[in-house]
């Protein structure tokens, strides 16, 4: 009975390396999200089911070495970051290394499903605006096109309203269950989950300069959002900071 019980939870784990994705198999997750799926709403869909699975597979006991390789993981991917520029893989990107952080916590404080939603939500919503500046630009590329805060100013402040949220930034649920993430590790691991956080930091300022800063539009300039586009993306957003606010004890002790 030992061998099935050991034999279980090693092909959970497995599973589990899948949709909390570790490099490489964080490879598939990615294809996924970033290029092989056109429609928004199902990159959508992955974004939120693909961490859900991934904590419900997590088990009872974490070995030490999957700590270090999840932080290897997001650390990758929080460099490859740096240097992208298409929004599809940008955000595919920061999944990867988001959900490798999920890892992290010791066994007793193992993020759930609000962590993972935490995460998850606003790279969803991001994928949606991503397919609103691919309809209108024809791509979704920094430094292609920018001058959004001018020319299209309820788009530039939808892209970076969910950019930020995406980062996990101050006030944004992903923020306390990143909190909750270096509470609950290792010293070690805790400073490189901030590290990493840094580096999505540092990736957001570099993509938004591109957007709102980047090569002038010329004629025909592509219309803004209307207001039903407005609030299709505002309000999902609001209720999701509110829900962030209502649930942090929860979120920062695991969720």
């Amino acid at each position: 009975m030992a061998e099935v019980a050991v034999m279980s939870d090693a092909l959970r784990l497995f599973a589990a390396i899948w949709f909390l994705p570790l490099f490489p198999f964080s490879g598939v997750f990615v294809y996924l999200a970033g290029r092989k799926l056109r429609s928004a709403a199902a990159r959508g869909a992955v974004f939120i089911v693909w961490p859900l699975l991934g904590v419900s597979l997590v088990g009872a006991y974490v070995p030490p070495w999957l700590h270090a390789w999840a932080l290897f993981s997001a650390l990758l991917y929080a460099v490859r970051l740096l240097a992208m520029r298409d929004l599809r893989l940008w955000s595919a990107y920061l999944g990867a290394s988001a959900f490798a952080l999920l890892w992290l916590p010791l066994p007793e404080h193992a993020p759930g499903w609000l962590a993972a939603l935490g995460l998850g939500i606003p790279l969803a919503l991001l994928a949606q605006l991503a397919a609103v500046l691919e309809e209108r630009f024809g791509a979704a590329y920094c430094g292609l096109y920018g001058g959004l805060y001018l020319k299209q100013p309820r788009l530039a402040g939808a892209l970076t309203l969910l950019t930020l949220s995406a980062v996990a930034s101050p006030i944004f649920p992903g923020f306390f269950v990143l909190t909750g993430v270096a509470l609950h590790a290792g010293f070690a691991y805790a400073i490189g989950a901030l590290i990493v956080w840094l580096l999505w930091t540092w990736a957001a300022v570099l993509l938004l300069q591109g957007f709102m800063l980047g090569k002038p539009q010329t004629a025909p300039v592509p219309s803004d959002l209307s207001g039903a586009e407005l609030a299709a993306l505002g309000v999902p957003a609001a209720v999701f900071v509110g829900a962030g606010l209502f649930f942090v004890t929860t979120l920062l002790s695991g969720g």
